[in-house]
């Protein structure tokens, strides 16, 4: 019985060796997948009624499950449903069967009505969402934006936990793609209601359900972390532990730091990106997203000859080259290519609408001479932008563009952090303002309908009945035929361009730096961009 026990006790103590070097390798290889992520500005809120930056979308995306993931071909790919639903013969109903095993990281199932909820309050006008006009073609979403209904009347229903049932007014081509967008996901009413106005304002007053659960941001630090969700349904999947993401808008520092290794994905602009062009760690991501100045219609640009003016004395294509060098071109109106076709012939929207924008400085000139025979005063500028390298650097070049070819013009560039540019642009605080859009889906309405009256997004206050008829028959009267509403959304382009209602710069290209090791990033052109589910480091 001694010997027995002898032997016990040697066999026990090899047993626990190895699981000790089992734990010990586990440990060592989870401690390998870590990704260090550069971000270019501040996370802004974790609202999904409230975001609509692309740093506060992507954290979104990767810390809750939406009804639908995009792949890179921005295909919808089952997430907390479990199959991409197709609609009714109408186009009008759609049902949908989610997953029983999803939970929110307090422990409480996602449900149908977390979706039904989450929904409502979007399109309720209390919570002020600036994507709400996203729900346009639900049923009764127009109706509750603009207080004739009741938001329990939006057409979205859970039969029992684990159905959806959606109802539109009219067919909604781009729905699938909606449903993967952060606007849409689900918010869980009790813990909403419970956090009141601090909800989404910190990693503390939020609750995950997707891949990772984000730690470390009060509101206002440059740094924060996603961390492997050990409640996510589907963290078999998941190979990183931890995602670290660290603010840094100077391009040079972003390279010093990828360069010692604690940067493993950064981007370049400018010198840098044409010095790296060949680098063999470069990684070319082109979105459909253009950059673009808004004029202040309430302000001196209101004045359609001087917006004119100013357009075509701007030379986009040597800003693309010289000033960013990161692969971005020169826009050639409003719409980027590549985001939408012609249903019948397959041309392109964008070189379809014409040469929306241009440079002309002989008869920007001439505008300009026309323009001060009937305004005397000095004319100076606020041009409103980010405090971001590439937005810093866009902004000068513009002011000198326009102080040297029409004399008379003062321009004062105003950088500031974003927080700070997102409110001043709320408020009209400028005249020219430097902004960025990005599809949230591939279709051109999802430029056009910010400049009708009414959405959040239309900051400079552009307001033309022509225009806001075409877009309305796109949405409504022609909604179910393709090819008038193509029609429709050509026509408002070419207007929009017509009139300079907002100055077109360039089609955003961005050129990462991206460490050889690091696989699995999922990128698609529109919506939040960005999707580290499957991320994981290999040797």
């Amino acid at each position: 019985m001694k010997k027995l026990g002898l032997l016990l006790v040697a066999v026990l103590m090899v047993v626990a060796t190895t699981l000790g070097n089992m734990t010990s390798v586990a440990a060592k290889t989870a401690s390998k997948q870590v990704f260090n992520l550069q971000s270019q500005g501040e996370l802004l809120t974790l609202d999904p009624a409230q975001a609509t930056e692309g740093v506060s979308l992507v954290a979104i995306t990767n810390t809750v499950e939406g009804i639908y993931r995009l792949n890179s071909k921005s295909q919808p790919q089952p997430a907390l449903a479990k199959s991409v639903a197709k609609p009714s013969v109408d186009g009008l109903h759609y049902t949908i069967k989610l997953r029983k095993n999803v939970k929110w990281s307090n422990n409480t199932p996602v449900t149908a009505k977390d979706v039904v909820y989450g929904w409502r309050r979007v399109v309720d006008p209390k919570t002020a969402a600036p994507y709400a006009y996203l729900f346009d073609g639900i049923k009764n979403a127009t109706a509750i934006q603009e207080g004739k209904a009741d938001p329990e009347t939006l057409g979205v229903s859970a039969p029992d936990d684990y159905t959806l049932q959606i109802d539109l007014e009219r067919p909604i081509p781009y729905l699938d793609v909606l449903l993967a967008f952060p606007t849409f996901f689900p918010q869980n009413e009790a813990y909403v209601k419970e956090q009141g106005k601090k909800f989404g304002t910190s990693a503390n007053n939020v609750l995950a359900s997707g891949p990772y659960v984000l730690k470390g941001w009060s509101g206002t630090q440059q740094k924060w972390q996603m961390v492997k969700n050990k409640k996510y349904w589907d963290k078999k999947n998941v190979k990183m532990q931890t995602i670290n993401v660290r603010v840094v808008k100077q391009v040079s520092t972003a390279l010093n730091l990828f360069q010692t290794g604690k940067l493993d994905d950064i981007v370049l602009t400018g010198a840098i990106a044409r010095s790296n062009k060949n680098n063999k760690d470069v990684v070319m991501r082109k979105g459909s997203s253009t950059k673009y100045l808004v004029p202040n219609f309430n302000q001196t640009l209101k004045d359609e000859k001087l917006r004119l003016a100013i357009s075509q004395v701007i030379d986009r294509k040597s800003l693309a080259k010289n000033v960013l060098g990161d692969g971005s071109i020169a826009s050639i109106g409003l719409i980027p290519q590549g985001l939408m076709s012609n249903p019948k012939t397959g041309q392109d929207f964008a070189k379809q609408a014409g040469k929306g924008v241009y440079t002309d400085v002989k008869n920007a000139k001439k505008l300009w001479k026309e323009y001060r025979a009937t305004n005397k005063q000095p004319v100076t500028l606020t041009l409103l932008t980010s405090d971001e390298d590439t937005d810093k650097a866009t902004a000068e070049y513009i002011q000198s563009a326009i102080e040297s070819k029409l004399k008379g013009i003062k321009v004062d560039v105003q950088a500031v952090p974003d927080k700070v540019v997102q409110q001043r642009a709320k408020n009209g605080e400028f005249d020219l303002y430097l902004a960025n859009w990005g599809a949230d889906y591939p279709d051109a309405i999802s430029f056009l309908d910010m400049f009708i009256p009414g959405s959040s997004f239309n900051y400079g206050q552009y307001n033309d009945t022509t225009y806001t008829d075409l877009i309305k028959k796109a949405k409504i009267t022609d909604a179910a035929d393709t090819q008038l509403r193509y029609q429709d959304l050509l026509e408002a382009e070419k207007l929009l361009m017509k009139q300079q209602g907002v100055i077109p710069l360039y089609q955003r290209a961005v050129m990462h730096l991206n460490n050889k090791k690091i696989k699995g990033i999922i990128y698609y052109p529109t919506g939040s961009h960005f999707d580290y589910k499957y991320v994981e480091k290999k040797n």
